[in-house]
């Protein structure tokens, strides 16, 4: 049978491990061409190579399939195009930057009935078949909680989501969709066939901002005093020169090339000098069909990058650390599982390949939908979490906006002696203010102002804050009564009153 050949666009760390492929299983996989602006090809290269994806789609190859590993904000527009050339695809996580992308990529898949693979690397490991093979085996009877900890590491977070790729939100999706859709596609692995019902979330960018920035301190790494740098642990030189485990991010891995790179790329630059706006930490509480609970750990600022899950069933406990699987039942003796792992991922990154090629053999278009309709499901409960606060009932239609939620600009005025939260927008009823209908009032007395992101909080005012108001008239609220009896005098009186109110519109908070 011949291999399957596909062009490979984007070669950076996730590019050169899906060719590596081709290197090590020759008669399975065959690259058809490379596509980078800037990455530097291979000198032995017998296929065609481009700049441009969009020129290596246009060129004719001959070729099965397409690899996508170029930045997100890439995915949906690459993935589209190589679809409607007729190719299968295999897709760097995420599928797309907001839901709608993803929604669109569905679409083409089933109408050019081609495969779509998402590169879901962890459920091919070798390590989480196996946990997942234990879970389903009833071991601990029902589950009840999983607690599931995606420990990022000091380092790996400093490196991808402080100084990297995936510093800045608006370039791509938040933390949750780029990183954890892993975790959550795990997650949705063990819970097959169970339905979250409600999940919230709570996280935020704590440590790696301009004012934490230690004093004394500059912008780069090679400009920032020895002092300063000894006592930091995230110092360029600390992370990628006297440590070696992150150096598998650059093509060129010696010392010189790594010195060259603190000194000159965005990699060198001082933590809280970045510009960056992703999470540093957050945590997602989700109840699934049956009253499951699962609580997902994101962590930037750990020793170890690692995943630790602990499951809690009606018959025992699983505790499993991608090294090693602790069965504790409640009656009979424990044991322990540690699986035969090699390779990036866990060997995951091999596995994907295999399932990958398999998949593109196999020309089945339901099975091509079955695949990617189980990756879109990970994908909306990642986008549902990232835009949470609370929400009960969630369905496709939800997830219609950008993965991180912002708040509405709102303040908190001081008006007849009582406090109000407004929006713009809301139709409020407030004490009669001296203003005609069909004009506006603008008030001052402003204790409190958001624009979505920062909050003013006055002393007892915000100077320069207020609220413009549309007035459209004046009402009388409900009437209010008042009785007085005096003792021994037989005098008893009731007295009603209406007080009168000014009903407006908040035109503006400013």
């Amino acid at each position: 049978m011949k291999p399957v050949r596909a062009i490979i666009l984007g070669y950076g760390i996730r590019g050169r491990a899906y060719a590596a492929y081709a290197k090590t299983h020759p008669d399975e996989f065959e690259i058809a061409g490379l596509a980078d602006p800037v990455a530097e090809f291979p000198a032995d290269a017998t296929y065609p190579t481009w700049k441009s994806w969009e020129a290596a789609l246009d060129a004719g190859v001959e070729a099965d399939a397409v690899v996508i590993s170029l930045p997100d904000r890439l995915h949906h527009k690459s993935c589209l195009k190589a679809l409607e050339k007729g190719y299968h695809v295999l897709l760097e996580k995420p599928i797309g930057c907001t839901w709608q992308e993803c929604v669109d990529i569905a679409e083409a898949q089933k109408r050019t009935k081609r495969l779509v693979l998402t590169g879901y690397v962890l459920r091919y490991a070798p390590f989480y078949k196996k946990l997942r093979e234990v879970i389903a085996s009833g071991a601990i009877g029902e589950l009840t909680s999983v607690h599931h900890l995606a420990a990022i590491s000091y380092g790996k977070a400093a490196h991808a989501y402080c100084r990297g790729n995936w510093s800045v939100e608006e370039k791509g999706t938040g933390m949750l969709v780029n990183k954890c859709t892993h975790d959550f596609d795990l997650i949705e692995w063990w819970t097959k066939g169970k339905r979250c019902k409600k999940i919230t979330s709570f996280g935020s960018l704590m440590h790696w901002r301009p004012e934490n920035k230690p004093a004394g301190a500059t912008d780069r790494c090679k400009d920032c005093p020895e002092s300063v740098r000894e006592k930091c642990p995230f110092d360029a030189y600390k992370i990628y020169y006297d440590r070696t485990d992150l150096r598998y991010h650059f093509a060129d891995e010696s010392d010189e090339a790594i010195l060259n790179m603190i000194e000159k790329s965005p990699y060198g630059r001082c933590v809280y000098a970045c510009g960056n706006d992703s999470v540093d930490h957050q945590t997602v509480l989700m109840e699934y069909d049956g009253g499951l609970t699962i609580i997902l750990e994101m962590e930037s600022y750990s020793q170890q990058r690692t995943r630790i899950t602990h499951f809690y069933g009606t018959r025992g406990e699983i505790i499993a650390d991608e090294h090693k699987i602790e069965i504790l039942p409640f009656l009979g003796d424990s044991t322990t599982i540690i699986p035969q792992q090699h390779g990036h991922h866990g060997g995951g990154d091999r596995e994907i390949m295999t399932e990958f090629v398999k998949l593109v053999r196999t020309a089945s278009p339901e099975r091509y939908s079955a695949v990617l309709d189980a990756a879109l499901e990970s994908h909306r409960i990642a986008f549902l979490a990232e835009e949470s606060s609370s929400i009960s009932w969630m369905n496709h239609k939800e997830c219609g906006r950008k993965g991180k939620k912002t708040m509405e600009a709102y303040a908190v005025l001081e008006t007849g002696g009582k406090q109000v939260l407004v929006k713009v927008g809301d139709k409020i009823e407030i004490e009669k203010l001296s203003v005609e209908a069909g004009q506006d009032a603008e008030l001052t007395t402003v204790l409190a102002v958001s624009d979505g992101t920062t909050l003013k909080v006055g002393k007892p005012y915000v100077e320069g804050a207020k609220v413009v108001l549309s007035v459209a008239g004046v009402v009388k609220d409900d009437k209010v009564y008042n009785f007085k009896a005096k003792r021994r005098k037989g005098s008893r009186r009731l007295v009603g009153h209406r007080q009168q109110l000014t009903v407006a519109t908040v035109k503006a908070i400013a």
